[in-house]
Parts: structure tokens; C-alpha cells; sequence
């Protein structure tokens, strides 16, 4: 049926409830409220035998995933539907006066997705903004986390991907964010913008796979652009002289531990030796923005994500009882000697999220969960006919209308029993002869009881 909004929930949040409208009713992924024919996708798939598979838009939805009555329910003229199809920066402008929509908004601004739209399907995402998405998500948990969370190692690959700039420096400011909220970042980049707002570098080589598996050097931006045999330094160093006309002095070797961090602040890796590592040690502040840098194949992505990222989990899952570890294949053991003061770890990689084509912009933060508690909430049932609002009116206000608009005329007042359902009723029709009622309309014909 058609719906449209009103400003107040406390006069329509009885009326949802009436008519049995959830949450649920609002989610492509489930429910009544889906198109029947696509399932909620807004394609259907045409799996065809030596070409690839083809996706046709809904014929019943036309791409908009719901089912008519459930695109009529509007919210200062917009259905579900049109939200879902708005960019960030037309959502943040829509629903400028309810602080929870705007708090799960402002994280993917933060990281340079405005111009994303909330219903965008994510495997259409490219690797960057497939990064930067997950990050929002991480940003907006942050910002409502609860208290006795503790801080978390965020490893990021690249997520420089693909942008601009300005987009750069956007993300450095979202990077801040959680770096000021006690979290910890490990990022491999080559990007020398980020490189230089680093907190500590560590750059691996002096080449890369037999080459590879050493550092070069590590420390400060400074003490790394001063050092002779880093690839990375000398561009850093040359990319500043371009800027300022001369490099920033360094303040102590480049080949010192991190300053004035103790035990229980540092990441510590001992005698790595995992793929292609010649047995080193190495050691990240914990709280800071951490870069990895290097040659390709120089071990980047084997301490990041195949040392620290596999040992957090299989921590992770050996905290757990017997029963739930049988259900998760645990990761291997990284070779190495020991890891000391790793906390919970997320890796966001450099590739599209594994959910399907329903997952979109929305539904991979917390928003879509606030836009369908607003349709469910504040939901008004409109006439498809005359536009008239349907209110929730007791049996004396019923009677009072009829008898005021139809005064002096013979009328029935037919209520249904049964819709949708084939069969014989003949104990039915007794039932009503008991009662009084004198006539049954079945399939628009009146039949004595």
C-alpha cells in the first residue's frame, strides 16, 4: 500500500506496529519486502553456456529491489529505494537533522567516498575504495565504540590505490582519526606523501624475492631520506629537495630502534624467517602510523599480513573453546621465533570484499541499519486512489463515519476471512450462519451461508 512520512514518530510508530512493518519489512536481503522475482538483487542472472553470465534488470522492480507497496512508504518524498541511490554527500545533506544517520555517514566522507552511492553494489568497487570502505566501517565503530574495547592494529596495503592528491591527504586525516582514538596503523605504501607523514618507516630490500627479506634501514622520514643505500630514502629525500629546496635534517641513525618506546609499547618480530626474511628482527611502535616500504617482492605483504595478521588470528581462534575452533580453519604459524605485544589485528586488503551483489555501500557501515529503523518508524499509510492519510480509528470512530457518509442508504460491511487460500469452507459458512450473517462473498460472488 502507499505510504509516505510524517515528521513525528510517536503518532506513527502504533500504526507500523498495526500493520506489522519491522525492520526487516525495509532489507533487501530478507523479508516480505523484497522483490519477489530478482530476491532483492534488482538483476536477474542469465547464466549462459560459452559467453559470461549476463545480469538483466528486474522487469517486476526495475532495478529498485522492493516491491511497489514498499517504495510508496517515503520519507520527506523519497522512498527507500531513492535513499539508496543518493551519494554520501546528497545523504549527509538529506538527513542533516538525525545525528545517528550522520555519524554513520561521516566516516566514508572522511576517507574520500562521498561521491559513492549508498546502494552501489561492492564487487563493483575498485581495491582502493574496497580499502577505504572497510576503513569507514572501522572509523564508525570507533567513534561509538564501548567502554573496555581495547586499541586494535589496523594492516592496510596500499590504500593510496587510485587516488588524488587531495584524496590522499583525506585519507592521512581519517588515518589521524584512529591513530588519536589509541589504535595502531601498519601500512605498506609507496606513496611519498604518506611516507613522509609516517611516524617510523621501515624499509625492506635491497631488492626483491632471493634479493629481498632484509632491512634496509629503519626510523624516522628524516633519518630514512638521509640514508645512502635506501631506494626509498633517496626518493624521499629528492621528492623534498623538489618541495622545500632541502631535505629536514634527521635527529638520530636510521638503523636505531624506535626512541623512547618501552616493552610493552613495541610490536616485536624476532628471527623472521617466513618466505623470503633473512632472520631479522624487527620492531613497530604500538599507538603510531607505521609505513613498510621496499622494493616489489621485498617482503612487504609477508610480515604485514602472513606474520602479523595470521598470528593475531590464531590467537584469536585459540581463545576460543573447543567446540567454535572446529568450525574455523586456524592459521598457520608464521616461522618465526617469537611475537611480543601484538593486540587484536584487521587486515584490510587490497581486493573487494567477498560479499555478493547485495552487498552495497550501505549495508558494509551501520547506515542501512538506521534507514530502515527510520521507514519502520515513521511510515504513514497513504490511499493509492486519493492521497488521503490512513489512520488507526477504533470500532465507534468506524461506525461514526459510515453513518455520517452514508446516512440513509442500505450498505454491507464485509470484513475477510479467508485471501489467498483455495479450498472448500463449507464449516465455515456454518460458523457464520450461526452468527447471524446471512451471505459469504467468495471470489466476488454472494452466496448464501
Amino acid at each position: 500500500m502507499p505510504w509516505a512520512w510524517m515528521p513525528s514518530s510517536d503518532s506513527a510508530a502504533p500504526l507500523a506496529r498495526e500493520h506489522g512493518y519491522t525492520a526487516g519489512t525495509f532489507s533487501f536481503n530478507s523479508g516480505n519486502g523484497r522483490c519477489p522475482t530478482c530476491a532483492g538483487t534488482g538483476f536477474e542472472h542469465v547464466e549462459m553456456q560459452f559467453l559470461s553470465d549476463v545480469y538483466l534488470r528486474c522487469p517486476d522492480c526495475d532495478g529498485r529491489r522492493y516491491r511497489n507497496e514498499v517504495l510508496e512508504v517515503r520519507l520527506d518524498g523519497r522512498s527507500i529505494a531513492d535513499v539508496l541511490a543518493m551519494t554520501v554527500t546528497e545523504a549527509l545533506a538529506f538527513f542533516a537533522g538525525d545525528t545517528e544517520v550522520r555519524r554513520a555517514l561521516e566516516p566514508l566522507e572522511a576517507v574520500g567516498l562521498s561521491y559513492l552511492r549508498l546502494g552501489q553494489p561492492v564487487p563493483t568497487l575498485s581495491g582502493g575504495e574496497a580499502q577505504r570502505l572497510k576503513l569507514a566501517g572501522y572509523l564508525g565503530r570507533a567513534k561509538s565504540k564501548s567502554r573496555g574495547q581495547g586499541p586494535i592494529l589496523f594492516l592496510l596495503d596500499e590504500p593510496t590505490t587510485g587516488l588524488h592528491f587531495a584524496d590522499i591527504a583525506t585519507l592521512l586525516q581519517a588515518f589521524q582519526r584512529l591513530l588519536g582514538r589509541g589504535h595502531s596503523l601498519l601500512v605498506i605504501e609507496h606513496n611519498l606523501d604518506v611516507i613522509g607523514a609516517a611516524d617510523w618507516l621501515v624499509d625492506l630490500g635491497p631488492g626483491g624475492g632471493d634479493q629481498g627479506g632484509q632491512i634496509v634501514c629503519e626510523g624516522t622520514p628524516e633519518q630514512v631520506a638521509a640514508h645512502n643505500h635506501s631506494h626509498t630514502g633517496q626518493a624521499l629525500r629528492h621528492y623534498w629537495e623538489r618541495l622545500h629546496g632541502t631535505p629536514p635534517e634527521p635527529t638520530a641513525d636510521a638503523t636505531a630502534p624506535p626512541p623512547r618506546q618501552p616493552k610493552q609499547a613495541l610490536i616485536s618480530i624476532h628471527h623472521a624467517r617466513e618466505h623470503n626474511l633473512r632472520d631479522i628482527d624487527i620492531h613497530i611502535p604500538r599507538d603510531r602510523f607505521t609505513v613498510i616500504t621496499g622494493v616489489s617482492g621485498s617482503g612487504k605483504s609477508t610480515i604485514a599480513f602472513d606474520i602479523l595478521f595470521n598470528e593475531g588470528q590464531r590467537r584469536y581462534l585459540e581463545s576460543l573453546n573447543a567446540y567454535a575452533r572446529q568450525f574455523v580453519q586456524p592459521a598457520s604459524r608464521p616461522d618465526v621465533d617469537a611475537i611480543f605485544g601484538i593486540p587484536p589485528t584487521v587486515a584490510i586488503e587490497q581486493r573487494t570484499s567477498r560479499g555478493g551483489r547485495k552487498s552495497t555501500v550501505a549495508t558494509m557501515t551501520e547506515l542501512y541499519h538506521f534507514l530502515r529503523l527510520l521507514f519502520v518508524k515513521l511510515g504513514v499509510q497513504y490511499c493509492p486512489d486519493c492521497r488521503i492519510p490512513i489512520q488507526p480509528q477504533s470500532r465507534e470512530e468506524i461506525l461514526t463515519r459510515i453513518l455520517d457518509e452514508y446516512r440513509g442508504r442500505r450498505i454491507a460491511l464485509m470484513a475477510p476471512l479467508v485471501v489467498g487460500r483455495k479450498g472448500i469452507y463449507r464449516e465455515l459458512a456454518k460458523w457464520a450462519d450461526r452468527r447471524g450473517f446471512a451471505f459469504l462473498r467468495v471470489d466476488g460472488e454472494a452466496l448464501p451461508t
